[in-house]
């Protein structure tokens, strides 16, 4: 059976396209292998980011879960280990940034929404229209919508299922650049370069770091921090911990190692 989503490795960057026109729907095969293109970001050390993009052919980024699909008795939940789409992922060690164009709803707006980074296309919408449909969106998109864009606006959005347009998404925060549909995976690499940049052990533990205060005041905050989270020990072991200030004082690009 044909793949639903299509994986290259442009040297550290892991580019993962969504190609199953025209909705790029996914049923419980294609939330299997997008679960497995992240397994492989995450655990190949060679590789620094990852871009998720559509096929540029298209109109859709993502209509999420495959309701012809459903509605023709394909039932089962088989999304693999981090359900749907790998919305209930934990784990991710590296960036992921979203190059949206066209319409993105459902599972295509929640996936949206647990990438670090989110550029989009003048034209491009979200939506959360669950529960038109009879459900909610339970593949995280409910709590995230909540904490990524202002309370009021989610609410609405989820309530509705009104779209939300990418000046909208912009100016609330949720969209990081607007950039034409052309150039989207231009300026989504050129952002990975800039991530690459980085010391790869202190990349990961801000990302450790930062899925597990989220929800903390501060105090509490920098308790968790301190208190032994395998990344962040990781960094500060590490022989690139002391090589970024070797090289600031020697006036060079730092050489890092990853160890």
């Amino acid at each position: 059976m044909t793949s639903r989503i299509k994986v290259t490795a442009n040297g550290p960057i892991l580019e993962i396209m969504f190609d199953h026109p025209p909705a790029n729907a996914f049923d419980q095969k294609a939330s299997r292998d997008l679960d497995a293109a992240l397994d492989r970001l995450r655990d190949d050390p060679s590789l620094r980011v990852g871009i998720v993009h559509a096929n540029p052919a298209g109109r859709i980024f993502s209509a999420g879960w495959d309701l012809k699909a459903v509605a023709a008795g394909d039932r089962g939940e088989d999304f693999g280990n981090n359900g749907f789409m790998s919305l209930e992922r934990q784990d991710l060690n590296k960036p992921l940034i979203a190059a949206v164009h066209g319409l993105a709803v459902g599972g295509g707006f929640e996936f949206s929404l647990m990438c670090n980074i989110v550029l989009a296309a003048p034209e491009t919408e979200f939506g959360l229209p669950e529960l038109l449909r009879g459900f909610l969106p339970e593949a995280g998109g409910l709590w995230r919508a909540l904490r990524r864009l202002p309370v009021n606006v989610a609410y609405e959005l989820l309530l509705t299922g009104r779209r939300l347009t990418a000046d909208e998404g912009l100016r609330h925060g949720f969209i990081n650049h607007i950039v034409p549909k052309d150039e989207l995976m231009e300026r989504a690499r050129a952002i990975a370069g800039q991530i690459i940049a980085g010391a790869p052990l202190a990349v990961e533990a801000l990302l450790e770091v930062a899925r597990a205060v989220e929800t903390l005041p501060d105090a509490e905050a920098f308790k968790k921090m301190r208190s032994g989270l395998p990344a962040h020990i990781r960094m500060r072991n590490s022989e690139d911990f002391f090589e970024g200030p070797r090289a600031f004082a020697e006036k060079r690009a730092p050489n890092w190692k990853g160890r």
